[in-house]
């Protein structure tokens, strides 16, 4: 009989990027390093590089296959514990992704969903607009997933100016309590867009419990691209583990941190 662990089995559901830096790539990268098995289906085919991002392709009706996906893994000995959605590119896609968050969320045996919320690429290229982000606000929010923006997307998705985020901590709690009123289950703030020369601070804030502070020294550089994929892959993974929300946040900077250090001293 075999002595080896469980992997858990997570969903994910993103874009592919041509240059293999993000996306669902990043997605893959997290999965391996947390040992978890990977079930991918991609929302859009993306063309960019280190640059800029030329052209975006939206795939719709992927969540037939996600659904798909995860009955045929539900039949077998190990169903899937943990959904992720990074790329969401249109409103089809945003609604599609909603009604599977509130699927696993409130169905007979809830199953967390991490959905990252990538509004722009780091070159300035707008996925949502504000088409997608009433979409996002009347739909996906209400759903109930997991949120993970970092602070540019916290700010938007709260209706607050970027500066009043760096004001102070007390307004990042804040806007993170305003999604979740809105209907996140909870939300993890990336602190990783903060002040350069301070420490990365990320905000991991539930429903009727007290804000958590997780904190760690800021890796010198410019950081890497797919970032925020991997922060929320890694995440879905922890919790798909079993990790509490804190600890799998926690070990969402801390991979995040690695790679960066791995892409340093390359």
């Amino acid at each position: 009989m075999s002595t080896d662990p469980i992997r858990p089995v997570v969903l994910f559901v993103g874009g592919t990027d041509s240059s293999h830096k993000a996306g669902l790539d990043a997605d893959q990268d997290a999965a391996d390093a947390q040992g978890c098995d990977a079930i991918t289906i991609a929302s859009a085919v993306t063309d960019q590089d280190l640059f800029e991002v030329r052209s975006v392709e939206e795939r719709l009706m992927w969540d037939h296959k996600a659904t798909a996906a995860m009955e045929e893994a539900a039949s077998g000995a190990r169903p899937v514990a943990a959904l992720k959605f990074g790329l969401l590119p249109g409103v089809a896609s945003i609604v599609e992704a909603a009604r599977l968050v509130a699927r696993v969320s409130h169905g007979p045996r809830p199953i967390p969903a991490v959905v990252d919320p990538v509004i722009r690429s780091s070159s300035g290229y707008r996925f949502w607009r504000d088409r997608e982000m009433v979409a996002v606000r009347d739909s996906l929010m209400v759903a109930g997933p997991i949120l993970t923006p970092n602070l540019d997307e916290l700010a938007e998705l709260a209706w607050l100016d970027r500066n009043q985020i760096d004001e102070s901590e007390e307004t990042r709690i804040r806007a993170a309590e305003a999604l979740i009123f809105g209907g996140a289950s909870a939300v993890v703030a990336k602190g990783g867009h903060g002040p350069a020369d301070a420490a990365v601070r990320d905000l991991v804030l539930e429903p009727g419990r007290d804000p958590v502070w997780i904190e760690r020294p800021r890796e010198p550089g410019k950081g890497i691209r797919g970032s925020g994929c991997r922060f929320a892959a890694t995440l879905a993974c922890a919790l798909a583990a079993g990790r509490s929300l804190t600890e799998a946040a926690e070990i969402a900077g801390a991979f995040v941190a690695r790679r960066i250090r791995e892409q340093g001293a390359v």
